[in-house]
């Protein structure tokens, strides 16, 4: 019998209506499952504790009931992070977005076995950097409220729109990077983001000839 992770929290940012698609791509279906589903079942095989984070909560209750909506909205992934933090009970938490439908057991373990002291611990493909794949500790929250509550601060003063960046937190705590390409079980796709309808369509293609 496989063991669940219990030290851990999985926790997924949905986010939302994405702009480049026109809808919420976690909705979105592979062979009749929806993105999000597929994303939630994984972690459900390797994690105790599995909680959505999404300004749509109406549209995961189907999953489960631990949903929450960012505290600061509107503030880019950041904020959903932060509310995820926030929403955790334990120290440990494995952030995931839902538009990595590719991603598979062996890699999320790698990952978190490679936990150290540092506050986040992130892969990367050569040059690129998965922000929103990897493990995020409660001691960057923190940081996390102070960069959104003064992003928050310049939207009041300004009247305008702002976003926050996430590698805003990323440099200004310690971070681990960890280099999936070298190893044996990497496959090319894996880390797969999908933004555009032309990905959606290629995901499609690829799973049909599977």
């Amino acid at each position: 019998m496989v063991k669940v992770i219990s030290d851990i929290t999985a926790i997924i940012i949905a986010g939302g209506n994405s702009f480049r698609i026109g809808e919420d791509k976690a909705m979105l279906t592979l062979n009749g499952i929806t993105i999000i589903e597929r994303t939630f079942n994984l972690l459900q095989n390797i994690f105790s504790k599995t909680i959505i984070i999404s300004n749509n909560t109406h549209n995961y209750k189907f999953l489960t009931k631990k949903i929450y909506k960012d505290i600061f909205p509107g503030l880019g992934p950041l904020s959903g992070i932060h509310s995820g933090l926030k929403h955790s009970q334990t120290n440990i938490n494995f952030i995931i977005s839902c538009d990595l439908p590719l991603i598979n057991s062996q890699t999320i373990n790698f990952i978190i076995s490679k936990n150290s002291e540092s506050d986040i611990i992130l892969p990367k493909t050569e040059s690129i950097i998965h922000s929103l794949c990897g493990i995020y500790k409660k001691s960057c929250l923190e940081t996390a409220e102070n960069l959104l509550q003064n992003a928050n601060t310049k939207i009041n003063e300004r009247n305008s729109k702002t976003k926050v960046k996430l590698f805003d937190l990323i440099n200004s705590v310690r971070t681990d990077y960890i280099e999936l390409s070298r190893e044996k079980f990497y496959e090319k796709d894996v880390m797969f983001n999908m933004n555009t309808l032309n990905d959606y369509e290629y995901l499609k293609a690829r799973m049909n000839n599977q």
